[in-house]
C-alpha cells in the first residue's frame, strides 16, 4: 500500500473530484450529517470553519483541507468488501495520528528527525470515497479532511506527505505486505532489463519500434513528444496503475533517458569498423596462414576476415578531421575510441549532432585545442577548455577519452544569449 497527502485550498473542487460528482462509493463519513450529497458535506465543513473564524482572524487559514490518496496494490485489495476498505481507512488514520516525529526530513547539523504536532483526523470532519483507475480498474481511496478539528484546533500539515508514507509503511508491516519502495525497485529493475533486451534486438534505433516492442512485452509506455514536431521525443515513462516510473529512474547513470539511449543502443549493438576520412572501407583481405601474419594485419590497422568468417577489428583508429580548411590527423586505440563514443552526451535543444561532439572530443584527445574550440562554435556552442586543460600525468587512455567526451559535450551546449533592449 502507498499513500500520498497534501494540504489544499480548493476543497470544493476536490470534493467533487473525490466523490466523482456523487457517483463514487462512500466508504465512511465522520462528524457529518447522514445522507448529504457531496456539496452538502463540503458546506458543513465550511460552516464548521466559520465557527472559529475569530480565533484565526490574525492568520487566516488558506489551506482549508487535507487530501489523502490511499492505494493498496491490486493483490492486497483483491476481493475486498466495503468493510475491508473501512478497516483499512481507520487503521491508516490511527497510524498517521500517532506520528510525532518524522525521520530524515529537514536534516541539519546532524539532526536525524523533526518533531511535528500530531494530527487529530479521527476527531475531524472527513469523508472517504473509492475510485477505480480508468485504465487498470485498480481501486484506491480518496480522503478529504477538514483542517479544523471538532475542538477548533488546526490539524498540523508540516511534512504531511512524509507522514502519509510513514503511516502506510506501518500498515504494510502489520499485514506483511511488501513495502512500496521495494515494489518500486523491483519494477524498475524489471523494466530496465526489458528495455536493454529490446535495444539488443533492434537493428537500428527507432522510437516507435522501441515503444511497440515494450508494449508487446506487456508494458504501458508513454512517449512524450514535441507539440510542434511529433517525430521528436522529449521523454518517456511507464505506468503501473496509479504509479509512474520515468526513464530517468531506469538503468545506470540515466543511460536510458532520451539524451543517452542512442549511445546505449550503440554500445549494445555490433559497431561497424570506423573508416578514416578519405579511405575506402576494406571488407576483407586475403586469408593468412599463420598467426604472425594475422597479428601483422591487425596491428597495421586493416580489418580482415579470418577463416571462421569473423571480422577482426583494427587495433587503432585513424581519421582526418577538417576544421576551417585545415586537416588534423587523429590516431587512437580502437578501445579508447569505443570508450569515448559511449560517453558522448548530445545536449538538448542544440544543433550539434553525436558525430559533431565526437569529433570535438577526438580533437581534444589529440590536444588540438583551437580546432576543438572552433568546431564547437560552428555547432552552436562556445567557450574553451580553459588554460588548465590537459592530460594528467597518471591518466590512462580511456580515462582521458572519457574526460574529453564530457568536455566536448559541455563545449557544444548551446549558448544562452540575453535579449537586447
Amino acid at each position: 500500500m502507498i499513500a500520498k497527502a497534501t494540504a489544499i485550498q480548493h476543497g470544493q473542487a476536490m470534493t467533487n473530484y473525490a466523490t466523482k460528482n456523487n457517483r463514487a462509493d462512500i466508504v465512511k463519513t465522520n462528524h457529518l450529517s447522514e445522507g448529504l450529497p457531496p456539496m452538502g458535506m463540503w458546506d458543513e465543513m465550511v460552516l464548521h470553519q466559520s465557527m472559529f473564524k475569530q480565533r484565526y482572524a490574525k492568520k487566516p487559514i488558506e489551506l482549508t483541507s487535507i487530501r489523502f490518496e490511499i492505494s493498496p496494490s491490486e493483490e492486497e485489495a483483491r476481493n475486498w468488501s466495503m468493510e475491508d476498505w473501512h478497516r483499512c481507512l481507520e487503521e491508516f488514520i490511527r497510524e498517521i495520528d500517532a506520528i510525532s516525529r518524522v525521520d530524515h526530513i529537514g536534516k541539519r547539523k546532524g539532526k536525524t528527525a523533526t518533531s511535528v504536532r500530531p494530527t487529530n483526523i479521527a476527531n475531524s470532519q472527513y469523508f472517504a470515497a473509492i475510485h477505480r483507475d480508468s485504465k487498470s480498474g485498480i481501486p484506491h481511496l480518496h480522503l478529504v479532511v477538514n483542517r479544523i478539528d471538532m475542538d477548533g484546533n488546526l490539524n498540523d500539515v508540516k511534512f504531511i506527505g512524509e507522514r502519509a508514507v510513514m503511516a502506510a509503511k506501518v500498515v504494510n508491516q502489520h499485514h506483511g505486505w511488501k513495502d512500496a519502495m521495494d515494489i518500486r525497485k523491483e519494477r524498475i529493475a524489471k523494466i530496465t532489463n526489458a528495455c536493454l533486451d529490446v535495444l539488443r534486438s533492434m537493428s537500428a534505433f527507432d522510437w516507435n519500434v522501441y515503444a511497440d516492442k515494450l508494449r508487446t512485452e506487456g508494458y504501458d509506455i508513454e512517449l512524450i513528444r514535441d507539440k510542434t514536431d511529433q517525430a521528436k521525443v522529449h521523454g518517456y515513462r511507464f505506468k503501473f496503475g496509479r504509479s509512474t516510473i520515468k526513464a530517468s529512474e531506469l538503468g545506470v547513470g540515466r543511460n536510458l533517458t532520451v539524451s543517452k539511449i542512442e549511445n546505449t543502443f550503440r554500445r549494445l549493438s555490433p559497431q561497424p569498423t570506423p573508416v578514416a576520412v578519405g579511405q575506402r572501407p576494406v571488407s576483407s583481405v586475403p586469408s593468412a596462414t599463420t598467426m604472425d601474419s594475422q597479428n601483422a594485419a591487425v596491428s597495421s590497422g586493416r580489418s580482415r576476415t579470418v577463416n571462421d568468417g569473423k571480422l577482426v577489428l583494427p587495433a587503432r583508429l585513424r581519421k582526418i578531421i577538417e576544421v576551417d580548411g585545415e586537416r588534423f590527423n587523429i590516431v587512437m586505440p580502437r578501445t579508447t575510441y569505443d570508450t569515448m563514443n559511449s560517453c558522448i552526451e548530445v545536449p538538448e535543444n542544440g544543433s550539434a549532432s553525436h558525430n559533431d561532439i565526437l569529433n570535438v572530443a577526438m580533437l581534444l584527445f589529440m590536444n588540438y585545442l583551437d580546432a576543438a574550440t572552433s568546431m564547437s562554435e560552428s555547432c552552436g556552442g562556445g567557450g574553451s577548455p580553459g588554460s588548465g586543460w590537459g592530460r594528467d600525468k597518471d591518466e590512462d587512455d580511456r580515462d582521458w577519452a572519457r574526460r574529453c567526451a564530457r568536455q566536448a559535450s559541455s563545449l557544444c551546449k548551446p549558448i544562452k544569449r540575453g535579449m537586447r533592449r
